[in-house]
């Protein structure tokens, strides 16, 4: 064995472009493909790291609009006490206020939680103690490893200290495990407090609310239960809360749905795509070293005839294959499992950058080194099996003969065929993802998307002086104009407000609002198409005014702008001033619903954020959050990034499955540029004394090159039908990732074969100018 290892690094060291050339293509192959796995990994397939969380249920309802909504304190507090098909229900309402830190203030995602949240979660603590059900004490939190890493600076002195949190200073009685940052994946809380605290010493709600429904409630089945069984028995519960006036709303009914889905492959199978665009670019690195091996036999062709006649087994020749094989896949495989360490460690910046409340946890772990190693035996088996074939076969007699004798392996153009054909499917996939994201990206979400504006999100303690605070951030030189609203549109849940609708002869309705200031409409470009927009004039104690959209006069007026009409919403009668377009208001996938717009000046609002328009909205952050700090100390700043951030953050899904898909497409467009190119060119040099002959006898250089570019362009006309039926096999798969585009569209099918086929050209032009470049001399002396 340690000769044939002696022997394989002879053989690197003879040719080390090509040694290098094999292991940087096998490392950027594999290191990209584990990178991406990571990614996926701790998006989708990884599960959180809770007790088996396949036995727990998510459980919440849906409104009488249809809508899916959380529960109120006094629903959950019925269900964890009558449900049966369930051990342990918890529940869950996420808040942000101030912490107070020796050098800043900060703002952490707070989770006000049931006290046996950690009993039905099955997670304990890293130091110290977490609450129990029934033995929850206000006045105590438990910290995230994370918060109390970068907050606190990992110090183990840290428990039972105080932490200033809102208005009390809360004990920290806990760490929890680096991993577990909450039940919602991604999302990272950083602060845990009971139920006991949350509405003792925190106040951030009553316990006896009805209508405050914030509470994400999650309950572990018992063994022998099934799902339908839960769902009904909470249908049961709710109807019961109904009847007794304990519901958050009439007709809400029960919806209890998997937690996450049971089983790895479950999850690789709704992960389908990924995956297989993962392991295509796998199979084009395997090609490309099954290639560079096969060069490598055609070179060896008469050094192995002349072993096979002094007395080497073919045994011996095999064994020697592989060694060579193994050693190039294993040092491709060591590359690239550094390029996955870089990547990783660039993701989060890349994916979520200046986002502090997301956390994935991407990772190079042992589920990740299992794909970087299944990727490596693909490599090796294709790499090794295909040439090691080829080789077995060959004749003694014709090899000693010369070293010219024979054509070359049938497997070079299949290899290279196969390649192309890959390399195809993964560009359809990308091109449709791509532009599936175009089309996300060309919603308008009722504001010009094109605005420069920077959005300060946060939140009044007492006393709001909104109009005062606004006037001194326009003082702040570049500032141009200042508006306000209480959220801006495609922030997440929008707080989960609704506003009720009560029309005559028709039953009483929830849909979403905004609050905002008069001149919302101007700084943030959303196009009023109707009537008027809100003036000074419409303040506290004038006549109440809303503003609808237009997907409410499509519902309740046929289309017609219902201006001047009466219409009694959030409780009030109020006069229609003016119609706003339509847009998404939470997501951007989201069905358009009714809309309401209220002036921010008759229902004043704590939950605030300012639209501050610039020439550099970036550059003036700063000198806002310090006007802020000045004119408004009552002010807590939860955030600020520009409308661009704030955009591209609503179609963070979509820009990681583009992304993803994008960086592997290209690489696998240049393993399969350099798969054909370095075919081509071999088989150039192959044909040296032919294409000799060829000119001597009156070809023409322009006639060899379009030779060597023919035969290129058959190979890639006979890939590209082969990449389509590829692509066209995964398209149920693709298609619930893709926006206002199928998945069997034909000018993106088009549009990623002229890539291929440009690129396939450029590969092997070189090879062709040097076919062209012929000397007929020096050719017919080298035959």
């Amino acid at each position: 064995m340690l000769r044939d290892l002696r022997a394989a690094f002879r053989g690197m060291a003879r040719k080390p472009g090509a040694a290098v050339l094999a292991v940087a293509s096998l490392g950027l192959a594999i290191g990209f493909s584990t990178a991406a796995f990571s990614v996926l990994d701790a998006y989708s397939l990884r599960d959180l790291p809770v007790a088996d969380p396949g036995g727990l249920l998510w459980v919440y309802v849906n409104t009488r609009e249809h809508r899916p909504d959380n529960l109120a304190w006094p629903e959950y507090a019925l269900i964890a006490g009558r449900a049966r098909s369930f051990s342990g229900v918890l529940a869950q309402s996420r808040r942000g206020p101030r912490v107070r830190l020796a050098d800043r203030d900060d703002f952490p995602i707070t989770a006000g939680v049931s006290d046996n949240f950690f009993d039905v979660a099955g997670v304990n603590t890293t130091m110290g103690q977490v609450f129990h059900a029934g033995r929850g004490q206000d006045g105590t939190v438990v910290l995230s490893f994370r918060y109390w890493r970068n907050a606190l600076g990992g110090d183990p002195a840290a428990l039972d200290r105080d932490l200033p949190v809102g208005g009390a200073n809360l004990r920290i009685i806990g760490i929890l495990p680096p991993d577990f940052t909450g039940m919602n994946r991604g999302i990272a809380v950083d602060l845990f407090v009971p139920a006991q605290t949350f509405f003792g010493a925190l106040a951030m709600a009553r316990p006896n609310d009805v209508r405050f429904s914030d509470y994400e409630v999650l309950g572990r089945l018992r063994p022998g239960v099934t799902i339908e069984q839960a769902r009904a028995e909470v249908e049961a519960i709710f109807r019961q809360a109904e009847a007794d006036g304990q519901a958050a709303g009439p007709e809400r009914t029960a919806a209890v749905e998997a937690f996450t889905e049971k089983g790895l492959t479950a999850r690789l199978r709704s992960n389908a795509v990924m995956l297989g665009v993962m392991l295509l670019v796998v199979l084009i690195a395997a090609a490309n070293l099954a290639n560079l091996r096969l060069v490598e036999n055609e070179a060896r062709r008469r050094e192995t005839g002349i072993r096979l006649a002094l007395g080497a087994g073919r045994g011996d020749l095999a064994r020697q294959h592989l060694t060579e094989t193994v050693l190039v896949s294993s040092l491709g495989a060591a590359a690239g499992l550094v390029v996955a360490w870089w990547l990783v460690r660039l993701a989060p910046a890349l994916l979520y950058a200046g986002k502090r409340y997301l956390e994935y946890h991407i990772r190079l772990d042992a589920r990740v080194f299992a794909f970087s190693a299944l990727a490596l035996v693909i490599v090796a088996l294709i790499g090794a099996a295909i040439p090691l074939t080829d080789a077995w076969r060959r004749r003694l007699l014709p090899v000693l003969q010369t070293s010219r004798t024979g054509g070359p392996s049938r497997w070079l153009g299949a290899l290279v065929v196969a390649q192309m054909a890959l390399v195809t499917g993964v560009t359809c996939s990308a091109g449709l993802l791509w532009r599936s994201l175009g089309n996300v990206a060309a919603i308008r979400p009722a504001m010009d998307p094109d605005r420069r504006l920077l959005l300060v999100a946060g939140a009044w303690e007492s006393h709001p002086r909104t109009a005062d605070a606004a006037a001194r951030i326009a003082r702040v030189p570049g500032v141009e104009q200042v508006a306000w609203a209480r959220r801006a549109m495609l922030s997440g849940s929008l707080g989960g407000a609704v506003v009720a609708l009560e029309l005559p002869g028709q039953l009483k309705q929830n849909f979403h609002y905004n609050l905002v200031s008069a001149d919302y409409f101007a700084v943030t470009g959303a196009r009023i198409v109707a009537g008027r927009g809100f003036v000074e004039a419409d303040a506290a104690g004038a006549t109440p005014v809303v503003m609808v959209n237009q997907a409410y006069a499509r519902r309740f007026t046929g289309g017609a702008a219902p201006l001047g009409e009466w219409i009694r919403v959030a409780g009030k009668d109020r006069q229609v001033v003016g119609t706003v377009e339509d847009g998404p208001s939470i997501h951007l996938r989201e069905t358009i619903e009714p809309y309401f717009y209220f002036p921010e000046a008759q229902r004043p609002t704590d939950e605030l954020t300012f639209f501050v328009a610039a020439r550099d909205p970036a550059g003036l952050a700063p000198a806002v959050r310090a006007a802020l700090r000045e004119a408004a100390r009552e002010f807590t700043v939860f955030d600020v990034r520009t409308l661009r951030m704030h955009l591209r953050g609503a179609r963070g899904g979509e820009e990681m499955a583009a992304l993803l898909t994008g960086c592997l497409a290209l690489l696998g467009l240049f393993l399969a540029a350099a798969g054909l190119f370095g075919v081509t060119m071999f088989a150039v040099a192959r044909r040296t004394g032919e294409f000799g002959v060829r000119v001597a006898m009156g070809a023409t250089p322009a006639r060899l090159a379009a030779q060597v570019l023919r035969q290129a362009a058959l190979r890639v006309g006979v890939a590209v039908p082969l990449g389509w039926l590829a692509a066209w096999t995964g398209r149920q798969s693709i298609q619930k990732l893709l926006f206002g585009v199928g998945a069997e569209d034909p000018a993106t099918f088009l549009a990623a074969s002229a890539v291929v086929t440009l690129v396939a050209c450029a590969a092997a032009l070189a090879p062709a100018l040097r076919a062209a470049r012929t000397d007929p001399v020096a050719a017919l002396r080298h035959e």
